[in-house]
């Protein structure tokens, strides 16, 4: 950013929404100004996508403060299209000079791209202000703050078990501003505030060395990171302590198994949601492509992309290309509802786009979810579903290869449970998984109520799958 721009903002820190929005502004206006610039150079259709990003981490080594790193950075895209030609150029310089070079070259590399006619930007709809995601409490917050955080994390872990030994952990506080302005009458800018957190390493006993695990966590109100960060440390000190012991699994099975929201995500969410990219079924690479409006899971199991959910990370009031981003139903009560556009997606269709354009302003737009929340269901707590299971894995991380394109996967649960009787009985040692995803939908037997933040960024209840393939290593 330009140097009057930074003296503003240290002029306005007493006014944390002021400060905001004068960061805004000078990102708008340079993307107006780049717009203009890629049309007086020859483009037919310009959009300049800016971001501004201030962040303060320390990182935590061997329980070890490693690196406190403060690190302030700002880019600008141009994307450009000339007789339905696409080019493409960015920089992190904001100059005039900088601003006419990017857009000579971009307006350059699109006479020398292949013509496609859904090569055309999206017309400009309207965009409500999201609420909620710069708290001003977090306008101030900067590297002592991240270093008390990443201390914290660490003594936690070791007040909990004196066993457990800090791999890695690391808190940040993350200031992002972004602007989009185009020449189809696309126009908007927000700010966004967030502390990260996360931590890993194991536990060892002796000679006795246990799994893996790890955790984070993403917290935008100022109020909830203590808690939050209270309780990253207790659910990752409970998982690492319990691994410890851990035994061969008592059978190998093809049966139910107990996912937790984490191996959910994993196994289960994320292939459908590569199968629900409208480019994915546009170009042959969905295996959903014939389901649209079919039951393709279990009743009562249901995917939503929620970017109005404020305690997620990928929350928005617009996506990469200016569009309202808006709650958006991928499978509701195990039904295929629809697919997920941008802008490009859209022109190939002929209809709007869902406002699923995702990216920065280091490339052009691509396609995917902001903020995925799986819906609970009747199942009841981790205990009910502990009951229900009777005997067999329960699995906390899944560490392997999901196919998008067919759905089989294969690797190992790690940081498991046996269960035998309707409780859990001890941990398990690295077990072999395999079956295919977009089967086992439909073999979901009860889905938790209660649906749980995922390193902050997503929502998932413990599900049980039945028909999964166990071998016991």
């Amino acid at each position: 950013m330009s140097q009057a721009a930074l003296d503003r903002d240290a002029a306005l820190g007493g006014d944390p929404a002021a400060a905001a929005r004068a960061r805004e502004d000078e990102l708008l206006a340079a993307c107006e100004s780049l717009v203009g610039l890629a049309l007086r150079a020859g483009a037919h259709e310009a959009e300049a996508f800016a971001t501004r990003t201030d962040k303060a981490s320390a990182t935590f080594e061997k329980g070890d403060l490693k690196l406190a790193h403060v690190d302030e950075g700002a880019s600008i895209g141009l994307r450009v299209f000339r007789d339905a030609r696409l080019g493409f150029a960015a920089t992190n310089q904001f100059d005039r000079a900088a601003l006419e070079t990017a857009a000579r070259a971009a307006v350059a590399l699109a006479a020398a791209s292949p013509a496609d006619p859904a090569n055309r930007l999206p017309d400009a709809r309207p965009v409500a202000a999201s609420a909620g995601l710069a708290h001003a409490g977090l306008a101030a917050a900067g590297i002592e703050e991240a270093v008390d955080l990443g201390h914290g994390l660490v003594r936690g872990a070791r007040a909990f078990d004196a066993r457990i030994s800090v791999d890695g952990a690391s808190a940040g506080v993350l200031r992002v501003s972004q602007a989009i302005h185009s020449s189809r009458g696309v126009r908007a800018a927000e700010s966004d505030a967030l502390v990260t957190l996360s931590i890993s390493g194991m536990a060892l006993d002796g000679t006795e060395v246990g799994g893996f695990h790890y955790q984070s966590d993403a917290v935008r109100d100022p109020a909830r990171i203590a808690p939050a960060a209270r309780e990253l440390v207790d659910a990752f000190a409970r998982v690492t302590a319990g691994n410890l012991g851990a035994e061969r699994a008592r059978s190998s099975y093809q049966g139910p198994v107990l996912f937790s929201p984490d191996a959910l995500l994993d196994l289960f969410v994320a292939p459908v949601l590569a199968a629900t990219s409208a480019i994915a079924v546009q170009r042959g690479r969905s295996a959903l492509a014939t389901r649209l409006h079919e039951r393709i899971a279990s009743a009562g199991f249901t995917i939503l992309d929620r970017p109005d959910d404020t305690e997620l990370a990928g929350a928005g009031s617009f996506d990469r290309e200016g569009q309202p981003a808006l709650p958006f139903a991928l499978v509701e009560d195990g039904w295929l509802r629809g697919w997920m556009y941008n802008g490009y997606a859209a022109a190939v269709a002929g209809r709007l786009s869902t406002g699923h354009a995702r990216g920065g302003a280091r490339s052009v737009p691509g396609l995917g979810a902001h903020a995925v929340s799986v819906a609970p269901g009747a199942g009841g707590s981790r205990a009910d579903l502990v009951r229900a299971l009777g005997r067999g894995l329960l699995v906390q991380r899944f560490s392997g290869s999901v196919d998008p394109a067919s759905g089989d996967f294969s690797g190992v649960a790690k940081s498991s449970r046996w269960v035998e009787g309707g409780r859990e009985v001890g941990p398990v040692r690295e077990t072999l998984l395999s079956g295919n995803a977009y089967a086992l939908l439909a073999r979901i037997a009860l889905v938790g109520g209660v649906a749980e933040r995922v390193d902050g960024a997503a929502r998932a209840p413990w599900a049980l799958v039945d028909g999964v393939d166990v071998t016991a290593g």
